[in-house]
């Protein structure tokens, strides 16, 4: 099944509740496949909140006693769900300890990363079918691919993949891309009016409820540093984030943001496009000379975090000479 379905409708439901059932009734494993680290995170903490501990993550961010902890939980039996990033397929460590699993489903989330058309095209994910196709291919456990936005050709090549490598025909459930909670806004701006547009932005949609945030996408690291640094005089509570900080920082930052004590991220893509925050209020691209951010494609790919509560949110752009030339 692939299903195309805009973010905030209940992707994550789609396999959380039949996996929890299905580890209940039969022990099986559910393998769920994302390249968002921040949202894999976000949603075994969610689980445990609630009491349901047999979920876990495997990825970039995890410590070496986490992923020992996580691998043993996945060969004792006592993992129900594991979330994990494409790569972990060419790691064996982690494929002798699903070996011994019987698998109840894979699930592929962000699947347009598996298209060579899609705009986040990840070569590791193409590597996973194949890898189902070598170990569990007999029979093997139904696959579920799901996605918020995919165009006709991206339908196409995922569906051709997977008939391809597993002999299986995708089915389609296309539930539409429109939003229609976001206002979009392009600010032109320029190099010694930028953070004061940037903060004038934020606050206009914050209007100072502590709960919500909101994100701004930078191009560079020292860019993300110095925004931060200059909302921060400006009485702003904000932090930057991006790939040169160390992972236990990165988990500071999700959590403070998650809880409220942060107002703002300023983020190179690092932060991904998976925040699960509902109350976001606002998604900023400070676009300057240099152009698009790399490996966002689009700013409309880092809109999710802003239309989870289907509520009123606002998509900005502010961008300075030369930058739409650039991209």
């Amino acid at each position: 099944m692939l299903g195309i379905l805009p973010t905030g409708t209940g992707k994550s439901l789609c396999y959380q509740l039949p996996a929890l059932m299905r580890y209940e009734a039969t022990g099986a494993l559910t393998v769920v496949i994302s390249p968002l680290v921040a949202l894999m995170a976000d949603q075994v903490a969610v689980m445990r909140r609630q009491g349901i501990v047999c979920a876990t993550t495997i990825n970039g961010l995890v410590s070496m006693p986490e992923r020992r902890e996580a691998l043993d939980s996945i060969r004792f039996g006592d993992a129900g769900i594991v979330f994990v990033a494409p790569e972990q397929f060419r790691n064996r460590s982690f494929r002798k300890a699903i070996a011994g699993r019987h698998i109840g489903a894979w699930v592929i989330d962000e699947a347009h990363c598996l298209s060579k058309w899609g705009h986040d095209f990840r070569p590791d994910y193409r590597y996973v079918a194949r890898f189902i196709a070598e170990h569990h291919g007999e029979g093997s456990a139904p696959i579920l691919c799901l996605t918020a936005t995919a165009k006709h050709d991206v339908v196409e090549d995922i569906r051709e993949h997977f008939e391809q490598t597993l002999e299986a025909r995708l089915d389609v459930i296309d539930g539409g891309a429109e939003r229609t909670n976001l206002e979009f806004v392009v600010i032109p701006t320029s190099a010694s009016q930028r953070v004061e547009h940037i903060h004038q932005a934020v606050t206009g949609v914050l209007n100072g409820e502590h709960s919500s945030g909101a994100i701004v996408y930078c191009t560079t690291k020292w860019s993300t540093e110095e925004t931060a640094q200059a909302l921060a005089e400006r009485g702003l509570v904000a932090q930057h984030f991006h790939s040169g900080i160390s992972p236990e920082r990165k988990r500071e930052i999700q959590r403070g943001f998650h809880e409220g004590d942060i107002d703002v991220v300023v983020a190179t893509n690092a932060f991904g496009m998976g925040i699960d925050k509902p109350n976001v209020r606002a998604v900023v691209h400070a676009l300057s000379a240099g152009g698009w951010p790399s490996g966002q494609g689009r700013p409309a790919r880092a809109l999710p975090a802003a239309v989870r509560a289907r509520r009123p949110r606002a998509a900005i752009l502010a961008y300075g000479p030369l930058a739409l030339g650039a991209a």
